[in-house]
């Protein structure tokens, strides 16, 4: 292995450990466990980076000017060790020694750390986060003709050379998104001690708010002393949830973060069901939480490197020659926040949780022998079998009695037939998806007149409010922005990209509010992709026809997004024959057959329904309208996120078994 090409990121990537542990075994800097000194010795013997370190020592600097020093509020925070981690190993490259000084946000121990140092002969360059922002704290360092870079905070001083984290950009991308997924009551959590950081991050929130049309009186901001214990900040951010009841947080910085996850789990509020979160990503804990944590992900190591070059060049030439001042935050989303959703009537979600049964409820139910029937568009597919099962394990809990469930086969004349069959039956509520929004509106009017409708994914054309219970769906517009993300950040670092949408030309509330939203998110966020064509199909064999014209119109397409998963398999089978491998595809739906195609990597990504919790939510509404007039008229379900790294966990999520080791026993439905 060519020792040139080896790193301590590789070194700490090989050994499954953080960069700070592999420093400190090289350093003797911390203790670290025999078994794991061991285990990251041996890899850096056998790859030859025990050289590296030897050619390293061997060109250590001695006499004037052989050291830096790096200068940080603390070590606790990641950020600060991760920093130190990188900063040493390009330090000691060019030879010099490397040490760090630790300010514990106190001014006068930082002014009594600079003044050693300015009178250090040995001292060739300080790399300084400052406690303070004004100028004249210091006029002594920048007297002096040692060389200093500020990083991840701010002097006022423009002939200062500083590298910087775009903090207020970063609050202002993460509440902008939190506001476009229809969140308006927004907590910020941030530290009680002022600084920099914190100043632009609190503007970046507020900026974002305005752009919305919310004043900055009806912000709201809460301030965490993380100098307290523990249990005084984790009940600072307790009390301000329950006072402010927001449906989103944000919270500004790493241990304010951990504090928050700590207070939702002591509280039982589920995430994000319940309320989204965006934290800070420099923990690795941050995405191995469940769900993983959508955060503000700062380049601590992008910073760190731009930051000894600045010096090193202001070292060996007297100026710094580097322009960029910046190193890149972005916004990471995984499944810690969720787009807020309204019904096909504007109506607002609610979660299933929402509703919730009295004991008295709960007897009446036992003691009713209330019926229940089914009303498919069409099944067959582990969709509608899993939302069968949410349903009848549902009801068995109140001992209600599911008397038919009836497949329409996605004709509307045969589903109206089986109304006819089922209003025999004398049901007391029934749940039903329209196989055709219009041609079964009538029936499904005059079913409403003498029994409980409960809809799930949509409603028939002019039924009224008044006319049906509740509606459940899954998060439509989350799904598509979901689906249209996922194609938007695999072709992210692709310069300009030709894709098609095929999507469905019925005008079915969930399919459309789903497309749109695919389509909205690419072409706003996602600039380098050229939506070449739109194509909608009507039945779901008509999407491989569909999928050939286009593709004979537009051979230059590389990526297709179909509406669900069933026209996507028809779309597949089109590319098969076109002998189009190069063309990936992204969707809606986790099924059996399109789970073999996302293992295989033909389909790259696709949000998915949760039918099974669909089911539940459909079977709670039935139970509540049952006993009560107070049911949401609106629950929606948050979608989930499917690729193939992570098949095996959303196969068990979604499907409550386990994803077989060989995908041929995958059962069929």
């Amino acid at each position: 292995m060519d020792e040139k090409k080896i790193t301590i990121k590789k070194i700490a990537d090989m050994a499954d450990v953080s960069i700070a542990t592999v420093s400190h075994v090289i350093n003797r800097t911390r203790y670290v466990s025999p078994e794991l000194v061991d285990k990251i010795e041996k890899i850096i013997v056998e790859t030859g980076y025990d050289q590296k370190l030897e050619k390293k020592k061997g060109n250590i600097r001695l006499g004037n000017q052989s050291i830096i020093v790096a200068i940080f509020p603390t070590l606790e925070s990641a950020i600060y060790r991760d920093m130190v981690s990188y900063m040493r190993e390009l330090i000691v490259e060019q030879g010099y020694q490397f040490f760090v000084a630790v300010t514990k946000e106190n001014h006068n121990q930082e002014s009594t750390i600079l003044e050693g140092l300015i009178r250090n002969k040995l001292t060739a360059g300080i790399i300084l986060a400052p406690v303070k922002s004004e100028r004249e704290a210091y006029q002594n360092l920048m007297k002096s003709t040692i060389p200093f870079v500020c990083v991840e905070r701010i002097i006022n001083n423009e002939n200062i050379d500083m590298v910087l984290f775009q903090d207020m950009q970063s609050l202002y991308d993460a509440t902008k998104y939190l506001l476009k997924s229809g969140h308006t009551n927004i907590l910020f959590i941030r530290e009680s001690i002022e600084s920099i950081s914190r100043e632009e991050r609190t503007r970046g929130y507020l900026k974002a708010l305005k752009s919305e049309g919310i004043h900055e009186n009806d912000a709201n901001i809460t301030e965490v002393n993380l100098r307290d214990p523990e249990e005084k900040c984790r009940s600072v951010i307790q009390r301000a949830l329950q006072r402010i009841q927001p449906t989103a947080v944000i919270a500004g910085g790493n241990r304010l973060t951990m504090h928050l996850m700590k207070v939702l789990q002591m509280c039982g509020i589920e995430c994000p069901d319940q309320i989204s979160v965006i934290g800070f990503g420099d923990e690795t804990w941050s995405e191995l939480m469940y769900p993983p944590l959508t955060t503000i992900d700062r380049d601590v190591q992008g910073l760190s490197t731009l930051a000894v070059k600045k010096l090193m060049e202001k070292i060996n030439t007297g100026n710094s020659i580097t322009k960029k001042n910046f190193a890149n935050v972005t916004l990471n989303i995984r499944k810690s926040t969720r787009m807020l959703d309204n019904g096909p009537l504007g109506e607002k979600a609610a979660s299933p949780e929402d509703i919730v049964f009295s004991q008295e409820e709960k007897t009446i139910l036992k003691k009713g022998n209330f019926k229940v029937a089914i009303s498919f568009h069409y099944t067959g597919t582990a969709w509608a079998e899993m939302h069968e099962k949410g349903i009848r394990d549902e009801l068995d809990k109140f001992g209600i009695n599911l008397v038919s469930v009836m497949d329409a086969h996605f004709d509307p004349e045969l589903q109206n037939m089986q109304l006819d069959a089922i209003q025999i039956q004398k049901p007391d509520a029934v749940i039903a998806i329209p196989a055709d929004d219009r041609l079964t509106a009538e029936k499904f009017r005059g079913l409403s007149k003498i029994t409980k409708l409960i809809f799930l994914s949509n409603i028939p054309d002019s039924i009224e409010n008044n006319d049906y219970v509740s509606c459940i769906s899954v998060n439509e517009w989350e799904n598509g922005t979901n689906a249209g993300r996922l194609m938007g950040e695999y072709f992210a670092d692709n310069r300009t990209t030709k894709v098609g949408f095929i999507v469905h030309g019925a005008a079915f509330y969930g399919t459309k509010a789903r497309d749109s939203a695919a389509q909205k998110i690419v072409t706003e966020k996602y600039t380098n992709l050229d939506i070449v064509s739109v194509k909608g199909f009507g039945r779901i064999e008509n999407a491989y026809q569909t999928a050939k014209d286009m593709l004979q119109q537009h051979p230059d397409i590389q990526g297709l997004y179909v509406s669900w998963d069933q026209p996507a398999l028809k779309v597949i089978k089109a590319l098969e024959e076109l002998k189009r491998k190069d063309i990936v595809i992204f969707t809606t739906d986790l099924d059996y057959e399109i789970a073999k195609y996302v293992e295989a990597g033909y389909v790259q990504g696709l949000s998915t329904q949760r039918p099974y919790e669909q089911g539940r939510a459909a079977a709670l509404a039935v139970a509540k309208s049952l006993v009560s007039s107070c049911v949401p008229k609106y629950l929606a379900v948050q979608p989930y996120i499917v690729n193939g790294n992570q098949l095996k966990r959303a196969w068990k999520d979604i499907f409550h078994e386990p994803f077989p080791d060989d995908s041929k026993n995958l059962r069929k439905y």
